[in-house]
């Protein structure tokens, strides 16, 4: 009973002292230092954009191809006989140039042949000539006053006999044309492409000699993406329907040669009305221009080279030029209202360079767009701009 009674004392004790203890821990407790919240607005660079018009040139590349290329053949068979000493790969030939010949001697024949075929028709259409007027005064005497029949005045004989002088002149024509033909000339001012028969060679009409071309007569063909198509500063159509007139349109070509810039002009000839679909892009055909101020080897690009082409005068009005770094994505754009909030646009972009994009829809003139990348952009979070803008923004060319 002793034993119950202490415990029973002991506990009351310890409470006692605990009560006390968290009383005084109560009454003494430090006060905690109050701060007030402040929310943190993400500060932002901003730069306003302005509308305007956007002159550029458009760039394209291509490779310099001939304008005229022919094979040079035979026109009539036989052996060559001749062929000029300067008839290989890359020689060069005035028009009219000899270049090689055939043997003449059967065409010569021919042409004998027909003068005397064409001599026997003459001097049968002058008897029959005789003979319809000898027939005419027989009938004359004889006829009684009455019409003669087309028979009797040999008429039908006198067109056979003048037929037969037509046919024997043409004959003649053919024979001594054949045999001109047996000289094979350089049809243009050319260079020599490709030799395939030489001296010794027998032909026949239609054979291939070799490929000449032009030299002087070049062109060049440039693909354009269907938006700088669209912008080229083409003037009314050509001849052909399909062709442009490149009045005001500059059209620049150039390219480095052993570490120096050669240029050349180029003249548009016309539009190929094509789609490549493999690269979706549309063609112009281009002649290139001797520049006369450069050195003879060099007043003309040489076939097979490749040239970039650069054409002035493209432009886009009432753009918008946005700064690239500001375009998030592919077509995003961040917008700072005029109650400094964010708003998330995307852009209807015209036109990409380095620096900008030109846009005609997305941003309106005046409007700041954010520079500054946010880790985690909430359309209507509050932003702060870093600094008033303090003058417009230019068209960025």
């Amino acid at each position: 009973m002793k034993t119950i009674l202490l415990t029973v004392i002991a506990i009351v004790l310890v409470l006692a002292a605990t009560r006390g203890v968290n009383q005084f821990l109560e009454k003494n407790k430090p006060e905690a230092e109050k701060k007030v919240r402040v929310d943190k607005v993400p500060v932002v660079e901003v730069a306003r954009v302005v509308k305007g018009d956007l002159e550029f040139p458009l760039r394209s590349e291509g490779v310099v191809m001939t304008r005229r290329e022919t094979l040079l053949s035979a026109q009539v068979g036989g052996r060559i006989e001749e062929v000029h000493p300067q008839f290989e790969v890359g020689a060069t030939f005035p028009e009219g140039a000899v270049i090689a010949k055939i043997d003449r001697l059967d065409y010569e024949t021919a042409v004998a042949q027909a003068k005397s075929g064409l001599a026997d028709a003459r001097l049968s259409l002058e008897q029959e000539e005789a003979r319809g007027a000898q027939a005419a005064r027989d009938w004359k005497k004889i006829g009684g006053g009455k019409e003669a029949s087309e028979m009797v005045l040999r008429r039908p004989f006198l067109k056979s006999a003048e037929a037969r002088v037509l046919a024997a002149e043409a004959a003649l024509e053919k024979a001594i044309e054949d045999l001109n033909r047996t000289v094979i000339r350089a049809p243009f001012e050319c260079r020599v492409r490709q030799v395939t028969l030489n001296l010794g060679a027998t032909v026949a009409p239609g054979s291939q000699l070799g490929v000449i071309y032009d030299a002087r007569s070049l062109m060049i063909r440039l693909p354009f993406s269907m938006d700088d198509y669209a912008q080229i500063p083409l003037g009314s159509k050509g001849a052909g329907g399909s062709g442009v007139d490149s009045k005001g349109v500059e059209i620049a070509l150039f390219t480095e040669i052993g570490g120096e810039r050669y240029e050349w002009e180029g003249e548009m000839m016309w539009d190929l009305g094509e789609i490549d679909p493999a690269t979706v892009s549309a063609y112009l055909l281009v002649k290139i221009l001797a520049n006369e101020a450069l050195d003879e080897r060099f007043r003309l690009p040489s076939p097979g080279q490749f040239l970039k082409a650069r054409i002035d005068g493209a432009s886009l009005a009432d753009v918008i030029a946005v700064p690239r770094i500001a375009v998030r994505g592919r077509d995003g754009v961040s917008v700072l209202n005029e109650d400094g909030e964010l708003e998330l646009r995307s852009l209807q972009i015209l036109k990409s360079k380095k620096d900008y994009v030109y846009v005609r829809a997305g941003v309106e003139d005046g409007e700041k767009v954010i520079l500054t990348k946010l880790a985690l952009p909430v359309e209507g979070m509050r932003l702060k701009e870093a600094e008033e803008d303090g003058e417009d923004g230019e068209m960025k060319n």
